[in-house]
């Protein structure tokens, strides 16, 4: 990974099941410790924490095109819960909404709902924010890039006050970064409103929606295993009736689209089980295919080494090499939240570890207390983290914001397929550990 600093040491990592049984079980999950801010003094390839463009990036000396705005120094402020898809044609990272929740001392942060829409330019290496109006604010809505359309968001949960049920929402937006404009698609369909539902477009004017969390209850899930297909051209949604076996009822799950076999895919997620002690996450892989309305599951063979069950972790697929690349989530072992990155090779049918990145070392002296060493720290990859945006796009991955041991994080991260190497364009500066952040004498994990 090409970046202005290098660290050296070792990181901690928290497992959440230890602070789902302390404060008792919600789906508002809690980082490890305090959220600790610094000043953001540090520059990183491609944009530093002032929102500037280094010329020092991936490929050496790079020349800002001419035609490019000025920069303004803006970036998203730091995020969770978030959704997002990349633009190929334009060559963009859009993002929408997500909450400015913050844990503190390890307990459970209280969620925002914002509006906000904001735009990576990746051939100009810039932030902007849209100034359109579109929904209403919301978080774990789930999104998709349909070109000629935008993207196109659905569902997501919102609420007043700091306590009681959850609004659902079943609308479908989109977003055209082109005009800045929002428009509504549906205002709502037979489809029931959801949330930490799975969203892919499957070409031919049709996206599919899988599974979701229906339960307006912050400490009861209602998981679901259907699957919904809505037509952009005609705007209806329609049942897609399965035949055979199909993948157990869960939410959070990863999933994306295979375009030259023309499926959907899906990985890990969790049931309702998800914060009790004895909470098991997914590992299974489901690839669906719809002919003539009627769709078929088929669970894909996973021989010998697997990725970890995990939640809200991010997948895409990876035309040129013909795989499935995965990233990140958070797990159900020691470590809690990850920044392994897997891909599944479609030729050989099994999985292959790209890079282990940080793994557990010792356990934590007592509750909500993690010292730096905790875990065994790579240099060369992202924060471990759950409930940013994961997109995959040409040659890449893009992996922006979420949920990590010190609270919520501002960063962005591309990792390069050919090349195998992680590069940051815009730097932490809140959410990273102590040590990955540059401190040499830390105390503790944050701190």
């Amino acid at each position: 990974m090409r970046r202005s600093r290098r660290f050296v040491g070792n990181l901690l990592a928290f497992s959440l099941l230890a602070s789902f049984a302390a404060c008792g079980g919600s789906d508002d999950t809690p980082a490890s410790v305090d959220a600790m801010e610094h000043d953001g003094a540090h520059s990183a390839d491609g944009q530093g924490s002032d929102g500037q463009v280094s010329e020092d990036v991936a490929d050496g000396p790079w020349t800002r095109p001419a035609d490019c705005p000025d920069l303004t120094g803006s970036r998203p402020a730091r995020r969770s819960e978030h959704t997002g898809a990349f633009d190929a044609e334009g060559q963009r990272l859009v993002m929408f909404g997500g909450s400015f929740g913050v844990p503190q001392n390890c307990g459970y942060p209280i969620p925002t709902f914002e509006t906000e829409t904001w735009i990576w330019d990746a051939r100009c290496r810039s932030w902007r924010q849209s100034n359109a109006t579109g929904p209403a604010g919301r978080a774990r809505a789930a999104s998709t890039w349909v070109p000629g359309v935008g993207l196109v968001i659905f569902g997501g949960r919102s609420r007043v006050g700091k306590s009681g049920a959850y609004t659902l929402h079943g609308d479908l937006w989109a977003y055209d970064p082109d005009d800045d404009v929002w428009f509504e698609l549906s205002a709502k369909g037979p489809i029931a409103p959801r949330f930490n539902t799975t969203m892919v477009y499957a070409e031919g004017g049709n996206i599919l929606v899988f599974g979701g969390n229906t339960s307006t209850s912050g400490m009861n899930y209602t998981a679901n295993n259907d699957v919904w297909s809505f037509n952009v051209d005609s705007r209806e949604w329609t049942q897609v009736p399965i035949e055979g076996s199909s993948p157990s009822k869960r939410f959070f799950a990863a999933a994306t689209w295979d375009s030259k076999r023309k499926r959907m895919v899906i990985h890990g997620g969790a049931d309702e089980s998800l914060f009790s002690n004895t909470a098991k996450y997914r590992t299974d892989l489901w690839a669906l295919t719809i002919e003539e309305g009627t769709g078929k599951w088929r669970k894909l063979v996973t021989p010998n080494a697997m990725p970890d069950g995990r939640f809200w972790g991010g997948m895409s697929y990876d035309p040129k090499g013909d795989r499935y690349i995965m990233f990140g989530g958070h797990d159900d072992k020691n470590l809690g939240n990850r920044n392994d990155l897997w891909a599944y090779d479609l030729a050989a049918g099994a999985w292959k570890l790209l890079r282990q990145a940080d793994t557990y070392n010792k356990p934590p002296v007592d509750f909500c207390n993690f010292p730096p060493d905790f875990t065994n720290m790579d240099e060369d990859s992202p924060e471990r983290r759950n409930g940013g945006v994961v997109a995959g796009g040409p040659g890449g991955l893009w992996v922006q914001g979420g949920k990590t041991d010190c609270g919520v994080i501002d960063d962005l991260f591309w990792y390069d397929y050919e090349n195998d190497e992680w590069i940051e364009y815009t730097t932490a500066t809140v959410g990273e550990s102590c040590i990955r952040k540059g401190g040499v004498e830390c105390t503790d994990y944050c701190l």
